[in-house]
């Protein structure tokens, strides 16, 4: 076991109780103010100084010895929680009505916060960080795209980074395996609102009306046509419709239908390609069948795209009975954000999956758990790369 692994057992009950607490209060996007609290006590009881960022984030900024080189490391945290009712049945279930950590933010958050401490604990003792490093507790991943507020930031935009990590745990993946990308970790996506109107009327008489239900139906079909037919079945694509809302009662054609939807894709040369597809599908249905269409098409996040300098770096920082190479997730990460303007970055993901422990269930899952203990692996790994990019 490696010196680093030590310290990280050296904290083992204190990495579990905060993982706890974080567990049983989850917040959702911008509404984290307990949690946003807990970090701000638990940084200033280190001593270390913060800044209040995008209404619940919060950055630490631990200067170097040459802290005026502009020489910038940064690691990030997401700490919002779910919409999601916890369907766990252990002593550390969410306390909250609707809300659970279910993507493991309450990890991610947990790993970053002792990770600061062990690195005022370095500099205590002596130890001389050669470049500064700033620490990213941010608020609104999930769905909010909160990253953007912060790469927009003065505390952000206004430095040189030689590179921005992120972890993320990932329930298919082995506990304790570590998982790397070259290039393009995470999909775009693009999120789909649409209404159609149509003309209500009694179920009895459809003759007297406009169907708005029949043609959300043959909307949804065509648009999985797009993938089937329109595009390169070598390039990945996925076109998912998640909400489909229509009427109250049984014997009544509803004026109205909402629809949600996203879009996951890596080439981004193709966004504009499948919005004229809808779009045309849209203005088909609606010269077909007299309703309207509105439509928002809103690509969000971009990609995460690993840098190929820093993959290096983080491959050299894994032990090799650890590593799985070349991973992809089809859904999206706002800490693409950061990544923008030429800012090179990385994120690895962190297996926790243990069948034995019953640590199995996917992200976004009401009953989705992992062991904390498991952290360590990730706390190992941001703090190899200090090592690896003369930090420390």
């Amino acid at each position: 076991m490696s010196r680093f692994k030590n310290e990280a057992e050296s904290i083992k009950d204190e990495i579990i109780a905060i993982r706890r607490t974080l567990h049983e209060n989850p917040e959702i996007g911008y509404e984290e103010f307990n949690t946003s609290r807990l970090i701000k006590e638990f940084l200033s009881k280190e001593g270390i100084v913060y800044e209040e960022y995008a209404k619940t984030g919060v950055c630490a900024l631990i200067k170097g010895k040459q802290a005026d080189n502009g020489k910038v490391i940064a690691v990030r945290a997401d700490i919002d929680a779910l919409p999601l009712e916890d369907k766990k049945k252990c002593s550390y279930a969410s306390k909250i009505k609707g809300r659970m950590h279910g993507c493991g933010h309450d990890g991610h958050t947990t790993n970053l916060l002792y990770f600061a401490k062990w690195l005022k604990e370095q500099m205590d003792s002596g130890v001389e960080l050669k470049k500064s490093i700033i620490l990213i507790f941010q608020a609104g991943e999930e769905g909010k795209g909160g990253a953007r507020f912060i790469a927009q930031s003065d505390i952000f935009k206004n430095k040189k980074f030689e590179g921005i990590f992120a972890m993320h745990v990932n329930p298919t993946l082995e506990e304790g395996k570590i998982a790397i990308a070259h290039g393009a970790l995470s999909f775009q996506n693009i999120n789909l609102d649409i209404e159609i109107v149509g003309k209500g009327c009694h179920g009895a008489q459809p003759h007297q009306g406009i169907d708005s239900i029949l043609v959300g139906a043959k909307l949804v079909e065509a648009y999985q046509s797009i993938v089937s037919r329109n595009i390169d079945p070598l390039k990945a694509v996925i076109v998912t419709i998640g909400s489909f809302k229509a009427g109250e009662v049984r014997n009544v054609i509803p004026e109205k239908v909402n629809i949600l939807g996203t879009i996951r894709l890596i080439d981004t040369s193709l966004i504009e390609f499948i919005r004229e597809r809808v779009t045309s599908i849209n203005e088909g249905l609606e010269r077909a069948f007299g309703v309207k269409i509105n439509m928002n098409f809103m690509p969000f996040y971009p990609p995460v795209i690993n840098s190929e300098d820093l993959y290096k770096i983080v491959e050299s920082s894994i032990p090799e009975d650890q590593i799985v190479r070349d991973i992809r997730l089809t859904g999206s990460e706002d800490f693409s954000f950061y990544l923008q303007n030429g800012n090179k970055g990385f994120m690895f993901l962190l297996g926790v999956r243990n069948e034995e422990k019953g640590f199995i269930n996917p992200l976004h899952s009401p009953k989705f758990d992992f062991d904390p203990n498991t952290l360590r692996y990730g706390f190992e790994v941001f703090k190899n790369i200090l090592e690896k990019m003369n930090v420390i």
